[in-house]
This record gives C-alpha cells, sequence and structure tokens, in this order.
C-alpha cells in the first residue's frame, strides 16, 4: 500500500523554486527630435537607474552592463535579483537589451538570484517630436526560503505571479514618471 501523501523530500523539491515572468510596453512621447532622445537612451547605466528600487547598475564590458534590483537591510544584506546584459545599438532606429551570462562573480550577501531581462527601445519620429516605445520583460527563478517549503507549491507560485504582475507595473509606471522628469533635465542641461 502506498502512503497517501508524497515524502517530505519530494514536496521539499518540488518547491525550491518559482518560476517568475513579467512584461510591460510603454509608450514615450518627447517633443524633440530623434537624434537626442536616441542619445539620451544610450546611456544605458542612466536609464536603468532610474527604475524603482534598483540598488546597482553598472558597465563590466564595452557594452555590457549589470543591473541589480531588489532591497537591502543598510547592513550589506540584500534580497536581490541580478541581471547581466548586453546593449545592442541600431542608430536612430532601435536599442536592445539582451541576456547574457558573463558578467562578473556577484558581490552581494542574501538573498540574490539571477535572472534575465530582455528590453526594446524604439524610436518613431514625428513631426512634433519623437516616440519611443519601450518594452521589457522579465524572467526568474526565485529560489523559494526554507520556512515557506510547508506551503503547497501552487500557493507559492501564485503569490509570486501576484507579486511580479505587482512588481511590473510599479516598475514602469515609477520608471515612465522618471524618465519624462530627468529627460527634460538633460535637455536642459545640454543646452
Amino acid at each position: 500500500m502506498s502512503a497517501p501523501y508524497p515524502s517530505s523530500a519530494v514536496r521539499d523539491d518540488q518547491r525550491r523554486a518559482v518560476d517568475l515572468h513579467g512584461a510591460a510596453v510603454h509608450l514615450f512621447r518627447f517633443n524633440s527630435p530623434l537624434d537626442l532622445a536616441y542619445e539620451y537612451f544610450c546611456d544605458i547605466p542612466a536609464v536603468f537607474s532610474l527604475l524603482p528600487d534598483v540598488i546597482e547598475v553598472f558597465a563590466y564590458a564595452p557594452n555590457r552592463y549589470r543591473l541589480v534590483v531588489g532591497a537591502t537591510d543598510g547592513h550589506g544584506h540584500a534580497m536581490a535579483g541580478y541581471f547581466d546584459i548586453a546593449a545592442i545599438f541600431e542608430p536612430h532606429r532601435a536599442i536592445r537589451i539582451v541576456p547574457v551570462d558573463d558578467g562578473p562573480p556577484i558581490d552581494l550577501t542574501g538573498f540574490v538570484f539571477p535572472g534575465q531581462l530582455f528590453a526594446e527601445a524604439v524610436f518613431y519620429p514625428h513631426a512634433h517630436g519623437t516616440d519611443v516605445e519601450y518594452t521589457v520583460e522579465l524572467a526568474m527563478t526565485i529560489p523559494v526560503p526554507k520556512v515557506l517549503w510547508f506551503m503547497p507549491g501552487h500557493v507559492l507560485q501564485s503569490i509570486g505571479e501576484r507579486s511580479m504582475e505587482y512588481k511590473m507595473n510599479h516598475m514602469i509606471t515609477g520608471f515612465s514618471r522618471a524618465i519624462d522628469a530627468d529627460f527634460q533635465a538633460w535637455i536642459g542641461s545640454i543646452e
């Protein structure tokens, strides 16, 4: 006769991680020529630093960057996702961000996990300025802390999916507000 429930080892293995995906699209409208809008978005660390909850953005090789998003407790401990990315520039038409796996060792302590980030900024000039269609997609596998292993896997997945949806909305809303203000300040600084 088989046991009515799988062994705890099997249940634990099934709950050690939650796979999450999120995507968002936003249209930015700039009352400026294409050249200026494109130049602004080419500064990858400056643009990504405007995302809410960014801990760090830095270049580690030509057109290669690490983005760390999360929270710290002020003592060097973090709960964060990190994304190693490469920028592909198509002058005055598009900037594409793709995941890479050649980044330096991670030096954060705490609950830190890798993710994948895809983004694309496509530029559309028109008579009154430039529109930029910005698409971002995140994928990550988040390890589940042992303290939560008692929860059923489908509950953990559902909580993770709702959290990711909230986080993506929070990020794109904060990002769009920050870009609008920062772009205006940047234009003022170069005039």
